[in-house]
């Protein structure tokens, strides 16, 4: 990983070690080259169990993911890739589809436990319900990405993708596909380019 000083407005006390800080957001990259190690599939389910407990609208929980495990899963992950995203994601051990439920609301009993009316208000509003499962998911798909770089892994996300092609082959009923992983551990040159910048604070946050 490349030396990324801490920036002085990150140094302030804070929860979280300077070396975990620089895992998750400093020197992670979004890899295009990784080890030559496989990636255990349960090490994701794990991230899931841990990531599920991040903030969403009312608990729910829309994000669904697609591990292509299978060479014929993965094939048809390959097949739907931009050819520009093609060769890059070949290069990853492990292959996910982040996708989004539209029917998410049919386990409010867990995430809203004695309260059935969540259920009759998702299913009366099915515009508002598909809102919730993109933007939800998403915000999901950040807590999952942390967590995977929890793990020591690199993740690195495309959007240019065959949407519909792998809706038709590897989504089950209700699920959409929104983005793909190219999950692996990190190889020592990561492949990525030099790191591209940021916008400060003082462009992005404003205090009123």
């Amino acid at each position: 990983m490349e030396n990324t000083n801490l920036p002085e407005s990150a140094a302030a006390p804070f929860l979280l070690s300077d070396a975990a800080r620089r895992a998750l957001f400093l020197e992670a990259r979004s890899n295009v080259a990784f080890a030559d190690a496989a990636v255990d599939p349960t090490v994701v389910r794990r991230v899931w169990d841990l990531a599920k407990w991040g903030p969403t609208s009312n608990n729910t929980q829309p994000l669904r993911l697609v591990i292509a495990s299978s060479g014929e899963a993965r094939e048809a992950v390959l097949a739907a890739a931009a050819p520009g995203n093609r060769p890059k994601l070949e290069q990853a051990p492990l292959i996910a589809v982040a996708a989004h439920d539209d029917r998410f609301h049919d386990h409010h009993d867990v995430w809203a436990g004695g309260n059935p009316a969540v259920f009759d208000r998702f299913e009366a509003d099915p515009a508002g319900r598909s809102w919730i499962a993109r933007s939800g998911s998403m915000l999901q798909l950040g807590y999952v990405i942390v967590g995977l770089r929890g793990e020591g892994l690199a993740v690195r996300p495309y959007g240019g993708f065959d949407r519909a092609a792998l809706d038709r082959t590897l989504m089950p009923e209700h699920w959409r596909a929104e983005v793909l992983l190219g999950i692996g551990y990190p190889a020592e040159d990561h492949g990525a380019g030099d790191r591209k910048g940021r916008i400060p604070a003082d462009t992005a946050v404003r205090v009123l």
